[in-house]
Order: structure tokens, then sequence, then C-alpha cells
């Protein structure tokens, strides 16, 4: 009876860590260890990923799994964002400092992405937590893939901010998400990025009714 149990309890242990297992797990080993000397240029990161991964599924997740886990969010200049720097300065500062707040992330991500072939861009807009608009603007990124576009936030799905520190975690909720469910959370200034056939407005977002019919 007791080796029954035991067994029973070893099958449901093994099961539920089978569950556990990101489907992603290969692409964001091999992603996670590219070599650093290839991760200050976009174009080497690029080159990385075209050359060990092949398709357009297996790209977007190393872009993303890389973006979210290899930059830190820099809570201590979220409120400051210098507008005179150029997209390529972004890009230069953010891979060697390894810091950056939303619009690097976002510039990071869209630039691998579209030198892998992927077509892809940056939104801006503004974002709703736990109820709540918030007072800052926003940045993240939508791709095509397979005839359809996705969005993805590699800042919210690299971690969180709790008690003015930056806490790590990779938040799948944020990876490849379909426009009508991200619409819940993120807002486009332009409402032809919330890439649905009829548009959420503003109002409908402050409340909450952005069930999509």
């Amino acid at each position: 009876m007791k080796i029954g149990f035991t067994i029973f309890i070893l099958f449901v242990s093994v099961s539920m860590l089978a569950q556990t297992v990101s489907p992603f797990r290969h692409i964001d080993q091999k992603i996670a260890k590219i070599p650093d000397s290839l991760t200050k240029s976009t174009t080497k990161i690029a080159q990385f990923i075209s050359d060990n991964f092949k398709t357009d599924e297996e790209k977007i997740r190393a872009i993303f799994y890389f973006t979210a886990s290899k930059i830190d969010y820099e809570v201590e200049n979220m409120l400051t964002i210098n507008l005179h720097l150029k997209s390529d300065e972004i890009i230069k500062k953010t891979l060697e400092s390894r810091k950056g707040v939303c619009i690097n992330y976002a510039q990071v991500f869209n630039e691998i992405a579209q030198k892998v072939g992927i077509k892809s861009m940056i939104v801006e807009g503004y974002t709703k937590q736990n109820g709540k608009i918030d007072v800052l603007s926003h940045a993240w990124c939508a791709a095509y893939i397979n005839q359809k576009w996705f969005v993805f936030d590699p800042t919210w799905g690299g971690g969180f901010v709790m008690n003015r520190k930056y806490v790590k975690k990779i938040n799948e909720q944020f990876y490849k998400v379909n426009p009508a469910k991200m619409i819940a959370s993120h807002m486009p200034f332009d409402y032809l990025w919330q890439f649905l056939n009829y548009p959420v407005n503003n109002d409908e977002f402050y409340k909450g009714t952005t069930q999509i019919n």
C-alpha cells in the first residue's frame, strides 16, 4: 500500500514538473549562452539568432528572451527620458550598460527583429495596472508572425519594480500577446496600432470595458 502511494506521489510530482517546464526552454537556454563579445551590437546579436534559429517563431522568442533577460530596468531614470538621443545612440548605450527604460527595451527588440527579417515596429502609448492608469507613457513592440500581428512588451516581460527596486523575473504574460488581449492593459496613442478591426476608445480603456465584439 505504501509503495503504491509513493509511486502515485512520484507520478504526480513528475507530471506537475513537466507542466511547469517552459515550451521555450531550449530557445531560452541557447540565447542565454550568447557570447558577451556579440552582445554589444544588434547586428552581431541578429547574426547569432539567424545562425541558431530557423523559424520566425524561434527567432522572435530568442529576441524577446534576450531583451527581457539581458537588460535591467533603470529605476533611477524612469522619470528622465533624453529626447535628443537618436535610435542608434539609445541602442548603443543600452547594450553597453545593460540598463534602460521602456524605450530602450523596445528599440533593442525592434532593431534585432528587423535585422533577422521580421516585420516589427515600436508602439507608444499608456498603460493600466490594477485598474489604475499609469501617469508615465510607455513603449512596447509589435511583430508580424505567420501572417498576423502580435504584441510584445519586453520591459514588463523582464521583471517589475517593487519599492523602487527592480526585480528581474521573466513574465510570459507579455510575450506574443493577441492584440485583443493586450488592449486591456496597453493603449496605443494611435488607434491604428491596436491591430483591431474595431478599435477601443480611451473611455472604454479607462472604464475597463475593452471586450472585443
